[in-house]
């Protein structure tokens, strides 16, 4: 079994969503982040102001199956197609040290 790393960046208003979404389908556990960023193309408001919404990021580390449903739930359920709303992906692991997760390679302990 393969482990990935699963990082979602979400605006702050749909975190507590895209947690919800990985519990539900079995991941617990989660590193989260307040970000800001510069997207391609500013949303603009009135008076010629740009907005750009507070982001939140958001990581988990599950075997590669759990992470790749999650990250299309994330996408189906939070609309992440539409503009501004974020992204999900999955990272493969290599190696995985200080979290016991089923199937992580790590490497031999040394004497």
């Amino acid at each position: 079994m393969t482990v990935s790393l699963l990082i979602a960046i979400v605006t702050d208003q749909v975190s507590e969503a895209a947690l919800k979404i990985a519990e539900r389908e079995g991941i617990r556990g989660a590193t989260i982040l307040p970000a800001s960023g510069i997207s391609q193309s500013p949303v603009k408001t009135f008076f010629g102001l740009t907005f750009q919404a507070s982001m939140t990021l958001l990581f988990w580390i599950a075997d590669t199956d759990t992470a790749n449903r999650v990250a299309q739930a994330l996408n189906d359920e939070l609309d992440l197609q539409s503009p501004q709303q974020g992204l999900a992906l999955t990272l493969s692991i290599d190696r995985l040290y200080g979290l016991d997760v089923p199937g992580a390679a790590s490497a031999p302990r040394q004497s």
